[in-house]
């Protein structure tokens, strides 16, 4: 039997400040339906405070502005 795999390097758990228009209506980021888009509550712009682009993938530990 193989040793199980450390999974908690590759969880990436996103910013504080990420939203979506999914948040505001109970509906699920993951669904297929969902609009995909993302912002960033301190800039209220598309892109973080640190220039580089808002999203589920993009806003996690490493950046400068990450709030976790």
């Amino acid at each position: 039997m193989n040793a199980p795999e450390d999974f908690s390097s590759q969880l990436q758990i996103p910013c504080r400040q990420l939203r979506c228009k999914e948040m505001y209506y109970h509906g699920n980021p993951g669904d297929a339906f969902a609009s995909g888009a993302y912002w960033c509550s301190r800039t209220q712009e598309n892109f973080g405070p640190d220039g580089e682009p808002a999203g589920k993938t993009e806003c996690c530990a490493g950046r400068s502005c990450y709030v976790g």
